[in-house]
């Protein structure tokens, strides 16, 4: 059952903002180590996303006996936003996230009392997949396994021509002057003809969507709109270092990808082709699932689980 006292993240869970090297507050959730944790899982969400939206993810975690350490990422949740209008997601780097990510590990899970004893898993969904990869390859030898949901390998802008036009919009409107601007069809207040829609790209399941909904009502700072051309453009070139040819090699503990096979946000097929064969990588796709698998109907989250399980079980 997901807690509904927000932005209280239930279940024990203690809130601390953390002071990253350049003076952003990030705010973090943790629920330490008992003395029978199986292990320890550091959660990375996606774009525009908060800790809230994976309250009863959380409490599955946490039934399995781990602790569990969280994040929302700079620019979003109840971290510090990056630009005076706080609807504007942005950022100039992606750089930036996973260097929160390692000063978040370093400062808080290393310190867990029992992180020197039990494995350090990384649990991720979408923008945090991607964040987890930049993180893996540049802070090697902390973290044992990797699961990353529905990764952002590289977002989806369509193929062939009107994908490289796009691009060439992206990069053109950052270069212009444009950075903090909104991109096209971004601009977008959460109303309830968008909420539909953008349904439709997530999840089957009507009442957790319902519950996103819920919280933004009961607490509005957690929201955060569309992206900037800054975003985007720090996004494509995140994706360029993600598929530079040896990239990839560089990191050395198995990861578990999990695809959503109706996926309409991430590129899903770049996914595949990028990681399948991989000796250290796990690639599966529940067909039928949309983008956000760890919400969708109990059908594809019980796969989802499965998988998961299987995996962190194995030594």
């Amino acid at each position: 059952m997901a807690n509904t006292d927000f932005p209280n993240l239930g279940y024990g869970g203690q809130i601390e903002y953390l002071a990253m090297a350049d003076g952003t507050r990030i705010r973090t959730a943790y629920w330490p180590t008992k003395e029978n944790s199986a292990g320890i899982i550091v959660f990375v969400n996606g774009h525009r996303e908060f800790m809230e939206k994976y309250t009863e993810f959380f409490s599955e975690i946490l039934a399995r006996n781990y602790a569990l350490y969280a994040l929302d990422n700079r620019g979003q949740g109840l971290s510090d936003r990056l630009l005076d209008e706080r609807l504007k997601s942005h950022i100039e780097s992606f750089d930036v996230f996973s260097n929160d990510l390692n000063e978040f590990i370093s400062k808080k899970v290393i310190s867990d009392c029992r992180a020197q004893e039990i494995p350090i898993y990384l649990v991720a969904h979408s923008m945090g997949g991607h964040i987890c990869l930049r993180y893996l390859h540049d802070f090697p030898g902390v973290v044992s396994k990797a699961v990353i949901m529905a990764p952002m390998i590289e977002f989806n802008l369509g193929y062939g021509v009107i994908a490289a036009v796009l691009k060439y919009l992206i990069r053109f409107a950052s270069r212009k002057g444009f950075a903090e601007k909104f991109a096209f069809g971004q601009k977008n207040p959460p109303s309830r003809s968008h909420s539909s829609i953008k349904q439709k790209f997530l999840t089957h399941d009507d009442q957790r969507y319902a519950l996103e909904e819920k919280i933004i009502k009961s607490f509005p700072d957690l929201y955060v709109g569309g992206a900037t051309y800054g975003w985007l453009n720090a996004a494509l070139d995140s994706i360029e270092t993600i598929e530079t040819p040896g990239y990839l090699d560089e990191i050395t503990i198995p990861i578990l990808t999990v695809l959503a096979g109706k996926d309409t946000v991430v590129n899903s097929k770049t996914s595949l082709e990028l990681l399948s064969g991989r000796k250290n990588f796990k690639v599966i796709t529940i067909d039928g699932a949309r983008h956000e698998i760890y919400r969708e109907i109990d059908q594809y989250r019980e796969q989802l689980w499965q998988e998961i399980d299987d995996f962190l079980a194995v030594e």
